[in-house]
């Protein structure tokens, strides 16, 4: 019967291993993309913002009398206010893909438009194109007003977020990743359960014996911590795959040099969960070695 119960030891040994692996998976999602607050940071530690003011440069009207530094001068001015309302965009998304809330998400934008407006009009007074060198105010002032309405068309008046703005196709999209989000919140507590489980049912298969359980269970997070350290070392499939993803959008091109950053970011979670387990590990092995192997009656030792 030893054999058996040895058997059944490891077995159970082998799926807590995968129990404590997928564990780590879990908690390393919960605190990286799906954590609003990481986005929020990588966000800026990347420095995306600056990434997307360059990509609105060219878009920003009224440049034909506007030198780069005087560009960069507006845009910087609007940039706190961009980091704002991103941050409250993508906690208010998240709060939907956890259904916490409807996706109903109405920014003004006119403090945006008012800025705009506000620094090229002074500068616009100050370097007046050739043709309207001397002429009269009211002249100004309505070539003023197409460099307005032309900013009105650049920049909306609202910016708009909800299931019937993305439209049904994306909707569905979302849904599915709700679900997955649902999967995993719910992966997570019986992982933990689970967990417990399996650390009992070693327990039970040594008798309640403290130094074959001890061993069992400290080589057990030994391998777990060895393999969730060792896991991210794989980032080069991560980086390529976020290369791939800036390829397909402009936006994200300038993001390629910080691309390592991102998922050395990515797996820092895993790493320490990693480094946990393998610190549990060589604690038990040591503390089993504390424990004196029990001497077994033959009746025991024949069941």
């Amino acid at each position: 019967m030893s054999v058996v119960r040895g058997f059944f030891s490891g077995v159970f040994c082998f799926l807590l291993f995968d129990v404590l692996a997928l564990l780590g998976i879990i908690i390393t999602l919960n605190l990286t993309v799906l954590n609003p607050d990481f986005v929020t940071s990588e966000l800026d530690k990347l420095d995306v913002y600056s990434v997307v003011i360059e990509q609105a440069k060219a878009k920003l009207p009224g440049q034909e009398f506007i030198d780069a530094e005087t560009v960069d001068k507006v845009l910087a001015d609007v940039k706190p206010w961009l980091e704002e309302q991103a941050d409250a965009v993508i906690r208010d998304v998240y709060a939907y893909l956890k259904g916490e809330q409807e996706l109903n998400v109405t920014i003004s934008l006119e403090q945006l438009r008012n800025a705009v407006k506000e620094n090229l009009r002074e500068i616009a007074l100050n370097s007046l194109p050739p043709e309207l060198q001397g002429v009269s105010q009211s002249q100004i002032d309505a070539y003023m007003s197409q460099v307005d309405a032309e900013i009105d068309k650049a920049i909306p008046a609202n910016f708009e977020l909800s299931e019937a703005v993305v439209g049904s196709q994306v909707v569905v999209q979302l849904e599915q990743v709700r679900k997955i989000i649902g999967y995993v919140d719910t992966a997570y507590k019986w992982l933990i359960g689970l967990a417990v489980v399996l650390v009992l049912l070693i327990a039970l298969m040594h008798w309640w014996q403290p130094k074959p359980i001890t061993r069992s269970i400290s080589i057990t997070f030994i391998l777990v911590g060895a393999a969730c350290i060792l896991g991210p070392l794989l980032d080069v499939f991560i980086i390529q795959a976020l290369s791939h993803l800036a390829g397909e959008s402009s936006m994200l091109l300038g993001l390629q040099a910080k691309l390592p950053q991102l998922a050395a970011d990515l797996t820092s979670p895993m790493r320490m969960y990693g480094i946990g387990f393998l610190s549990a590990g060589v604690v038990l092995i040591i503390i089993s070695f504390l424990f004196r192997t029990p001497e077994v009656s033959p009746g025991l030792r024949n069941t």
